[in-house]
């Protein structure tokens, strides 16, 4: 059963990471992407793999799924002849070039929706399009330090100067694919096309709410997972309910706990919440993870056992949902990947199909969508307008 999105075509300019994320989503919800490559394409195909690897990259095929790879030389003039066909049957263009290379080639918003007045341009930058760090070049890393999302990361851990975990790309497509969507809805609502700027900094800021409030009222957002037998689990203690705190002491073999004034009412627990967490964190430490949180689940207090990646994939409950989907990539072998995560009831999102291999749908789009015949195609292979 097709997609949510069958029948929306999307013409995907965007290289590395940000962009390809945002056109995965849109490629699972059932949009035809059409990523085009042009030369050695898509850099990100061999980063962080070895120099002499024969295959790409995991990060390349995991946000390159389900979508349909063409090269094109958009510097040829047969090639822009070729694109703006292409943009005249398709709804959706997105890039994350740096500002201005498009409109230098005659293939800017202002250009396109002259061809396709209804189009959907959408475009991410690493600071916008304006102020005084338009045309910086910009990478997660940056965009996390911009941020200041690696100075929460490292306030967090207490380890400034170590490499962070965030999603400096993610939240970008993440955002760019919301934007599509709604500018589609708008155009299907009014007719009209428009153009989506995203910028990295401000899309990573919209997912620091916690770290906001942490600034604007003093206080800090959560604890910290805790250190018990053979690992850490995390479990929340803020604003327990009396009725909670009471099972939850009895559970833990501590009835002493239920006497003392300090930690008599959701009140008195909030106003001594640091001598709370510290009893609690000496309670945690005789038991292991498992036992932790089998007590925890049969009281009813919301936590979890802090799990290593290889751990995620076997987790009894993202087994029993198939969260992990095995895709056979010729490139590759088989691969594992995250299924996607948005369930449909009557319009299921799924991976069909492995990253393509650079120019592997060539003859499908320009012969089927284009008209062009075979010995037009090799003529613009030798001319390497393809």
């Amino acid at each position: 059963m097709p997609g949510p999105l069958h029948g929306v075509r999307v013409l995907d300019l965007t290289h590395v990471l940000n962009g390809p994320f945002a056109t995965m989503l849109l490629a699972h919800l059932g949009a035809e992407v059409l990523k085009i490559e042009h030369g050695a394409g898509d850099r990100f195909r061999h980063a962080w793999m070895s120099p002499d690897a024969d295959h790409d990259g995991y990060e390349f095929r995991a946000v390159n799924v389900n979508k349909k790879g063409i090269t094109l030389n958009l510097k040829h003039e047969r090639g822009k002849e070729l694109f703006r066909e292409l943009v005249a049957k398709s709804d959706v263009v997105v890039e994350n070039f740096s500002i201005g290379v498009l409109d230098r080639l005659g293939l800017g918003y202002d250009e396109l929706k002259k061809i396709k007045p209804d189009l959907v341009y959408a475009c991410s930058r690493g600071y916008g399009e304006d102020g005084p760090y338009a045309h910086m070049r910009a990478n997660a890393a940056t965009i996390m330090a911009s941020s200041g999302w690696t100075y929460s990361s490292w306030t967090n851990s207490g380890h400034p100067g170590t490499k962070p975990q965030g999603i400096g790309d993610e939240a970008a497509g993440v955002s760019m694919a919301l934007g599509i969507l709604a500018a589609l809805l708008h155009r299907m609502r009014t007719g009209q096309g428009q153009k989506l700027e995203i910028s990295m900094q401000e899309a990573l800021m919209g997912f620091m709410v916690a770290n906001f409030h942490t600034l604007f009222e003093g206080r800090p957002v959560g604890s910290a997972p805790k250190p018990c037998a053979d690992g850490h689990i995390a479990f929340h203690l803020p604003d327990i309910t009396d009725d909670l705190w009471e099972r939850f002491a009895l559970a833990m073999g501590h009835p002493e706990a239920l006497e003392d004034p300090r930690f008599e009412t959701a009140r008195t627990r909030r106003k001594n919440f640091t001598a709370l967490e510290a009893v609690v964190s000496t309670w945690v430490r005789e038991s292991t993870r498992d036992e932790l949180w089998k007590v925890f689940l049969s009281i009813g207090i919301s936590a979890a056992p802090v799990y290593s990646t290889s751990e995620v994939l076997t987790d009894e409950h993202l087994v029993e949902r198939g969260a992990f989907v095995e895709v056979d990539d010729p490139r590759g072998g088989p691969s594992t990947f995250l299924r996607p995560w948005l369930r449909f009831s009557e319009t299921p999102a799924a991976i069909t199909a492995p990253a393509p291999a650079r120019g592997q749908h060539n003859r499908e789009i320009y012969t089927g969508l284009l008209g062009l015949d075979a010995a037009e195609l090799d003529r613009l292979a030798e001319e390497r307008v393809l």
